[in-house]
Order: C-alpha cells, then structure tokens, then sequence
C-alpha cells in the first residue's frame, strides 16, 4: 500500500535571528496543496519570490546551503528541511520576513516541535520516492571525501568525522530510520572549532553566532588577551570562559552531537532531491558541498523514474523503456524503427539505448545481396533515434513532436554491423537551447567502435 503526500493543517511562526546573516526574522510554516513541495517564499521581497527547495536552485554551499532565484536568497535552508523531511512533509511553504530561517538553538528540534504543533495531515495523491537500483558514489581526492548510497527499502544514514583536533576527533553514528531522528538527531546543534571563529566572521559568517545556537570546540590555546578580544567580537558575556571542550564549558547534548549534527545537515540537503529517497547514505568526512553533489544525482535519478512511469517504462527490469514503450514514444514505425530498448536515461545529459540486428532486417536483401551489411546512414538514424528520447519532458506534449537531423559532422564507420550484432548507442547532450539541440553519439558492438558523430537536431511539431 502506498503512502499518501503530507502537508499541514494550519500555519505556525517562530521569530528569532538568522545564523549567518544575524537578520532578526519570522518564519511561518503554511499549508500546501498536492504536489507543490517545499517552498521558500520571501514576503520582504514581494509575493512572487519564491524558491523551490531543490538542488536546482542552490548558489552557495560555504558552511551551509543557500538557495537563489532571481535576485532572492534564503540562507541555511538545511535545518527547517530536515525537520519537514523527517516529519513525513512533502509539501510546505515556508514563509520568511528576511533571508535566513532563525537559528534558535542551532539544531532542527524547534521546526519539528512547530511542525507537529501544526498538525501533520494526509492528501488525497499518492507519495513518490527516490528508488535507487544500484550502488550511487560520490568521490573527492581533493578533500578525503566519500559518499555512497546503496539501495534499501528505507532511508539510513551511516556518517563518519575524522577532525585533526582531540575536542571532536573521529566521531562515528548510524541512523537506521526516519523515526530515530526526532529523538537522536534533530537536537543536535551546529558547531565550529575556536580557531575558526574569527575568519568565518570576517568572510561575513556566523553573524547571529552565539553559544546560546552553536557549539564551540576549543582546539587551541589562548591567552586571556585573545579570550577577551573573542568575548567583544562576539558580545560573549563577562564571564565566558576559554573551557577544556567547548568553549565556556557548555555541556554536549550527546557525546558525539557534532557527528550527529553532520546527519542532521544530510537529511536536510537531501530533501533538496524532492522526493524521500529509499537508500541506505554512507557518509565519510562530508559537508554541505559533498551533500549537494550527491542530491544532484539522486535528482537525476528521480527525474528518469519520473520520465519512466509518465511513458510507461520499467524500474527494476534492468532497463527503462522496451520496444513496445518505444514504439510509443517515438514517431518512427517498422520498417524505420531502430531501437529495441533504453538501457539508461539520464534526462537531457546521456542515454544508452540498443538494437537487436536480425537477418529478417528489410534492407539486408539488397545491401548487399550475398554480402548483408547494415548501411551506416541506418546506425546513425538509430543513434539520433536513441538521442530523441533524451528530450521526452523537455517539451510540453512530446506525443506531437518530431526530431528532424540539420546537421552531422565527423560522422565516421569504423566498423561492419551484420546480423547476429547486437549495437550499444551511448549518446551525450551538449547542448540544447529552446528547440536545437548538439548531441554525440557513439555505436559499439561487442565492445568494440562500430560508428561515431555529432549530431545536431530540431525540434519540430509534426
């Protein structure tokens, strides 16, 4: 049985200060209707300014997530998201009078309590997932940083910290269900190491700081000159003293909050997808930057499930669409159909697509008597076939479209294709603006290059 969206019954507010951006502001949860999401919506700005939570629209990632469009930003997004993910809210506005959602105690525990105070309701429309078939990974030699996401029939976090300094050192947690985060996770605050305070501050960060919303680590020593200067920086009271862990001493709501905390922030930047996801997140040494790229992926993934379902193609059977889907999707009828199956889809950037070569093909009795070869003028109308179906959904209506060649360029065969040969088509966007659109494709059979060009193509009503 399927789970139904989620939104909630009536509009909540909180008020406090923005973390980074120190703006006082008033957030308001309000209901919304199937299928809408989460939104951020500017009223400072004028009722139009809204931004969509998803990883589309992020613009910076330095130590939290900010979403942009047009001239509106929202700051530190990731708490309030991971409060309304976790909280089985699928659609949302979030209403704010400035640019940032308020820090309160610096975890998401405020937004869940506004959140379950506001009622959680059910809607009338099924909930969709991210539904992963395979093994995701996300690698940066750069930065030590590894993400991998295997497919499960829930979402679990196992997340891994490994801080130079003794105060955090390496810190390790799982999460084996949503359910554990009310109680594990959403309490646990943001944090910053000491000696970081002073720069964060100076690239206009951590405005709206205060031990009263974050955790400071103490990770070096410092004179009481130095102390005294961070006390009027950060209008820190009188008798803030430089600590053993934490600065002033303040107690860990757990012993290992800032590792948890890193969960807390995955949660959030993974609802920027814009679908609960079905896997199983392992996480080694990431942040905000890393969560974004992985939630990237997973969005790409979420949009072929999506173009798979609309056209009715298939999850779980190895490919996405056969030859009677096909047959659908595309103008093309026997004898000029030339695909048999899409093996992947990456919606506008890659498709894998293949055809079965048979004998019985019409054009074998006369190319060449005795002698069949597939004509290579074929492949290549079956690789721009396999690449007209990475633009289903970049058009309204694809049912009453028709791709037509205007160009090819470096066409080259490399190979005979006879019967028997099954070819793979790979084929690659790199461009596509309003109705023309570049693509590169490539035949191979049995691993080996049978055919390559770059194609160019247009988009025409039939």
């Amino acid at each position: 049985m399927s789970e139904q969206q989620r939104t909630i019954s009536r509009e909540r507010s909180l008020t406090g200060i923005g973390l980074h951006t120190g703006h006082p502001v008033t957030l308001t949860l309000k209901p919304a209707g199937i299928g809408e999401g989460i939104r951020f919506r500017r009223i400072d700005l004028g009722p139009d300014a809204e931004i969509p939570a998803l990883v589309d629209h992020v613009v910076e990632i330095a130590r939290a997530t900010v979403l942009g469009r047009g001239d509106a930003r929202v700051h530190t997004v990731e708490h309030v998201l991971a409060a309304a993910l976790a909280s089985g809210v699928d659609n949302l506005t979030v209403e704010l009078t400035a640019d940032e959602p308020p820090a309160m105690d610096g975890s998401a525990q405020p937004f869940m309590e506004l959140l379950r105070d506001a009622g959680i309701v059910e809607q009338e429309a099924p909930r969709e997932y991210v539904e992963l078939e395979q093994t995701l990974t996300y690698h940066s030699d750069r930065d030590g940083i590894d993400i991998v996401v295997v497919p499960s029939a829930e979402f679990r976090a196992t997340y891994m910290i490994d801080y130079v300094h003794a105060s955090i050192g390496n810190q390790y947690t799982s999460m084996y269900t949503l359910e554990e985060f009310g109680r594990e996770f959403a309490s646990a605050r943001t944090f910053c190491l000491l000696s970081e305070t002073e720069a964060l501050k100076a690239q206009g960060l951590i405005l709206g700081g205060s031990l009263e919303n974050a955790v400071v680590f103490v990770d070096r020593e410092y004179s009481q000159g130095d102390l005294d200067q961070l006390k009027r920086m950060f209008r820190l009271p009188e008798g803030t003293k430089l600590g053993t862990r934490t600065l002033d001493d303040r107690p860990l709501r757990f012993p290992n909050e800032p590792v948890r905390h890193k969960v807390l922030d995955l949660v959030g930047d993974l609802a920027l997808v814009g679908a609960p996801i079905k896997g199983h997140v392992l996480a080694a040494k990431g942040g905000h930057a890393s969560h974004v790229e992985v939630a990237k992926l997973l969005r790409k993934i979420l949009e072929s499930q999506r173009i798979a379902r609309k056209f009715g193609g298939k999850t779980g059977a190895g490919y996405v669409f056969d030859s009677v889907a096909i047959q659908a999707l595309l103008p093309h009828k026997y004898p000029m159909l030339l695909v048999d199956r899409i093996l992947e889809l990456t919606p506008l950037e890659r498709v894998v697509g293949l055809k079965n070569v048979t004998r019985n093909e019409p054009f074998f009795d006369g190319h060449f008597p005795g002698h069949p070869v597939m004509p290579g003028v074929l492949i290549v109308e079956a690789m721009g076939q396999t690449g007209g179906v990475l633009l289903l959904n970049s058009v309204e209506h694809p049912e009453t479209k028709v791709v037509y060649f205007t160009g090819l360029d470096n066409v080259k065969f490399r190979k005979t294709v006879v019967p028997g040969d099954q070819i793979k088509f790979t084929v690659t966007m790199s461009m596509f603006r309003r109705n023309l659109c570049k693509m590169r494709g490539e035949a191979h059979v049995d691993g080996v290059l049978a055919a390559e060009a770059d194609m160019t193509a247009l988009i025409v009503e039939k």
